[in-house]
């Protein structure tokens, strides 16, 4: 068979497909060049030179240049399958996924930055509320971890915010809003009509309550009256004392001398014994002091007036005194002598009651502490003061005092002709004078003494045969 001739019919019929086509495209051209810009020369696309092939190859074709072979038709395949669409490939698509992952995963890192600034946020604000709250019930209670007394003076007729201010800059109280509005509520309960000038002593340890109790109660002692607690004298003296200078009653200062008030650093260190008489004999520190008086005391010192009060602000007034001359360092000596407190305390006591002067107390402080050195060879320390306070202090008041531990008991704890080593409370309440003579006592080898009544001149010996010459010299024997 003739293969030419059975092709001639096939192209035929693409003559006639391709020359409808090219009138149709060249209709089409016609208009699309009137719409578009005219062509610059200059811009070169693929896209721009493809149209112009097929155009030039239409052209020909309905001109009659001759017909399209196979090749020509396979190429005008090509470049039709040119002018659609590509899909896109794999790396496209892949891209693009990766592309929106990473768009996911930073909008989900910037939300949860954002859930834990604002979590931060919330618990900052939490925690600074819950600081104030528990900052502000502290201070209504008087609840401190840095106890101390302090002295301020109020001018006539102060403002409420002059008297919060003054209690806030000295540390008596943190929170002075709370403070005005605690006064505030309490003026409509108990008709609180004004706070009036003077000086008060008030502690960091006071409750709101006590705190204006204390400032209102000037009303009736606004006049002040120095008093001198002299060294050596005993807890007994000091409440006469005060009661003598119309401060408050014996009675009533009694109460916080014969148990520990727990308000002071020092008393951590002071042990609570049952042989004690006073608990805090020796703590009521020798000084001048300022009190207020009490004026329904001083009009009728009969009276049934409790000043209960007046005599906790005397008695903290002394101990925070005595809480502020014991220094750090005066601990450090006594635990290297190997004194507590207590014992300390009871041993400047009794050199206070011996001698006074300081060459003296040293000399005496060096005897009791040799025989404390001694390993029982001379273990009593023989002081002729403990038994007078014994006689004078312990007997006479023992039954005003409740105590459960027997008369007998205290009475021999005191005694040191009678017990061993230091007696188990003080004997008065030392100076500093006798304090450091313990702390710093001569170097001896001194056992005994003993002093003439008359001339005050004391006389030392090593062994007991020199003091028995020495009992004769001072006229005791």
């Amino acid at each position: 068979m003739d293969n030419n001739q059975e092709k001639k019919p096939y192209k035929d019929e693409l003559s006639e497909i391709l020359a409808r086509r090219n009138k149709e495209k060249q209709s089409e051209n016609n208009t699309n060049r009137e719409a578009v810009k005219p062509y610059n020369p200059e811009k070169k696309s693929g896209a721009a030179d493809r149209n112009e092939s097929i155009h030039d190859f239409e052209d020909g074709a309905s001109e009659g240049k001759g017909q399209p072979d196979e090749q020509e038709l396979h190429d005008l395949d090509l470049e039709e399958s040119d002018e659609t669409p590509k899909k896109k490939s794999r790396r496209v698509i892949e891209a693009e996924k990766k592309l929106k992952r990473h768009r996911e995963s930073r909008i989900t890192v910037l939300r949860v930055i954002a859930g834990i600034l604002v979590s931060g946020v919330v618990l900052f604000a939490g925690v600074k509320l819950g600081t104030v709250i528990y900052s502000t019930v502290m201070d209504y209670a008087g609840i401190s971890s840095n106890e101390f007394e302090v002295q301020i003076e109020l001018p006539n007729n102060p403002t409420l915010d002059q008297v919060a201010d003054i209690l806030s800059e000295n540390g008596i109280i943190s929170n002075p809003d709370f403070f005005k509005k605690y006064v505030e509520m309490k003026s409509e309960e108990k008709n609180i009509t004004g706070f009036v000038g003077g000086q008060f002593t008030l502690s960091s340890s006071m409750n709101y309550g006590v705190i204006v109790n204390t400032l209102l109660a000037s009303k009736t002692r606004t006049i002040t009256i120095e008093v001198t607690i002299v060294e050596g004298m005993t807890a007994y003296d000091i409440g006469k004392l005060l009661e003598d200078n119309f401060v408050c009653k014996a009675e009533d200062f009694q109460k916080f001398y014969k148990d520990k008030m727990d308000v002071y650093d020092f008393e951590k260190r002071v042990l609570v014994n049952s042989h004690k008489f006073n608990q805090m004999e020796g703590y009521l520190f020798p000084d001048k002091y300022e009190f207020y008086v009490c004026n329904e005391l001083k009009e009728n010192p009969k009276t049934e007036k409790d000043t209960t009060k007046e005599a906790e602000v005397a008695a903290k007034k002394i101990y925070a005194n005595f809480n502020s001359k014991i220094t750090k360092s005066m601990y450090k000596k006594m635990h290297e002598i190997g004194l507590t407190l207590d014992e300390f305390i009871a041993l400047s006591s009794m050199v206070q009651a011996e001698v006074n002067n300081v060459e003296d107390m040293k000399l005496v402080a060096s005897v009791f502490l040799n025989r404390l050195r001694s390993n029982g060879e001379i273990p009593k320390l023989q002081s002729d003061p403990t038994v007078f306070y014994v006689q004078d202090y312990i007997e006479p008041y023992y039954k005003d005092y409740g105590l459960t531990t027997s008369l007998a008991v205290i009475s021999n704890s005191y005694d040191t002709y009678e017990c061993d080593g230091v007696p188990a409370g003080a004997i008065g309440n030392p100076g500093l004078d006798a304090m450091n003579s313990v702390l710093d006592a001569a170097v001896t080898d001194y056992y005994y003494f003993c002093a003439n009544t008359e001339t005050g001149e004391t006389f030392y010996a090593k062994t007991l045969e020199e003091h028995k010459e020495n009992l004769v010299k001072a006229g005791l024997a």
